[in-house]
């Protein structure tokens, strides 16, 4: 299952990639597809939009060793 570790401020889910752009600008914009179950996730994750709080992000491929 997907958790939100505040001890560690890790907020994890599985996803796949949607989409990705290059903006006009020359930035990129990575969007993922969450289940249904990562409502939490997603929550945490607008709190950081909303607080503007800056996120380092891993991805990493699942392999289905990791409990999610």
């Amino acid at each position: 299952m997907a958790t939100k570790n505040k001890a560690m401020n890790v907020i994890k889910f599985p996803a796949t990639v949607a989409q990705v752009k290059t903006l006009v600008d020359g930035g990129i914009r990575v969007t993922f597809d969450l289940d249904e179950n990562s409502i939490m996730q997603v929550a945490a994750l607008l709190e950081c939009k909303r607080e503007m709080i800056p996120l380092s992000v891993e991805v990493r491929a699942d392999t289905g060793k990791d409990s999610r």
